[in-house]
């Protein structure tokens, strides 16, 4: 039972990290409805009653955004590249902790302000 809370747990986060990235993307009736589904945690019959469509067809709405987001990042690749940035910048930053004593302050100053302005890039609004 925990595992399956667990994959529903992380594949709501991917699809929502997918959603941030690639939402515009998707149509306005499909939007819309993943929004009110997925991130306002409404039913299907709440989501029919509001977007004027039958439950049914808010499930295939939801089906098909799904899909596309996964389309979208298994092409264009953007949420991988965000977390392979990410993890180089925990390397990184682990690098320097291990080698502090070793390094001139210099190299330190350089290196931070690098890691500092990769901060940002991963910070940015997608």
């Amino acid at each position: 039972m925990a595992d399956k809370c667990e994959d529903f747990l992380k594949s709501r986060i991917e699809m929502s990290l997918l959603y941030d990235i690639y939402g515009g993307l998707l149509t306005d009736k499909q939007r819309k409805a993943f929004e009110l589904h997925e991130m306002s945690d409404w039913s299907l019959s709440e989501v029919a009653d509001a977007i004027e469509v039958s439950r049914q067809g808010v499930f295939e709405l939801l089906q098909r955004a799904r899909k596309r987001l996964v389309e979208i990042e298994e092409v264009v690749g953007f949420k991988r590249t965000l977390l392979a940035l990410e993890e180089y910048k925990k390397n990184l930053e682990k690098l320097l902790d291990q080698h502090e004593k070793e390094l001139s302050e210099e190299f330190k100053s350089k290196m931070s302000e690098l890691l500092s302005q990769l901060r940002k890039i991963g910070d940015q609004d997608v």
